[in-house]
């Protein structure tokens, strides 16, 4: 047997143990970051659908959909898998599969678009699932488009043509969730390689290099860990730092200035 798929199994568990360590370190010093916020329900219907990550499950977003529901209680809210589950290197790599599964996904929500084409669409992707939502996207059809694109440390190239092939296809805004210090997405794209085949530091470490005013970008700093956000890739889990910079992006009532606001709310040293 080779010994190269050892050597992948065993880089990846040490990412995923090292994550898991670093998710659980409380940042140095006390700190009040006051109650957490409470949005109220929105009265707005329409979906959600939510992408995980390359090993494919689902139980690791519960937290997630569960305060999503809570927030959109009108929203259908749905995570779809889109490879084999636990086969992480595998499912990164499978790149004629992903793109053939993203048109797939494209084509199911042109279909709900035209039978609701008022209604609010946010697809949201985490990691790898991060990929495959921007081709998603891009994926769409000249004449359709989502309402906002969501991606939580996307495994996917920094220099993807976000403004030529996906903001054409989004209504409102993009947000980008990005940390230096995710080695899933950045050593491990450099390895590996990302969702469209690059080996490099992903825009889930790093950021898009395209700038346009709906591309919002939120990086990772020191400010997040007294939310719970140690700036590995775990860490977007935690429910206190969701509360606070992620479930906001999926309020309706909430555009790109008030997002921005709500970002830059921080804790106090005590």
């Amino acid at each position: 047997m080779s010994r190269r798929p050892l050597v992948i199994v065993k880089a990846l568990a040490v990412l995923l143990v090292g994550a898991a360590v670093a998710a659980t370190v409380a940042p140095a010093g006390r700190w009040d970051c006051g109650p957490a916020p409470v949005t109220a329900p929105s009265p707005v219907a329409g979906r959600v659908l939510i992408l995980p990550g390359v090993g494919n499950t689902r139980f690791h977003l519960a937290g997630f959909v569960a305060a999503t529901e809570a927030q959109l209680p009108g929203f259908d809210v749905e995570v779809r898998t889109w490879g084999k589950p636990f086969l992480t290197i595998h499912n990164l790599r499978a790149h004629e599969r992903n793109v053939a599964t993203a048109a797939s996904i494209a084509e199911e929500i042109a279909a709900w678009r035209r039978t609701n084409p008022d209604a609010p669409f946010y697809l949201v992707g985490y990691s790898g699932g991060g990929g495959m939502a921007t081709l998603v996207t891009a994926a769409l059809p000249a004449d359709v488009a989502i309402d906002r694109l969501v991606l939580v440390a996307p495994a996917i190239s920094p220099d993807y043509p976000l403004a030529a092939e996906v903001l054409p296809h989004v209504r409102e805004f993009v947000v980008n969730y990005a940390s230096k210090r995710d080695l899933q997405v950045g050593w491990g794209t450099r390895t590996f390689g990302t969702i469209d085949r690059k080996n490099t530091a992903s825009a889930g470490a790093i950021g898009f290099t395209d700038a346009d005013a709906r591309l919002l970008q939120y990086h990772w700093s020191a400010a997040d860990a007294p939310f719970g956000h140690a700036g590995n890739h775990l860490a977007y889990l935690n429910g206190r730092w969701q509360a606070e910079k992620l479930l906001p992006a999926l309020d309706p009532s909430v555009g790109p200035a008030a997002l921005t606001v709500r970002w830059a709310r921080t804790c106090k040293e005590s």
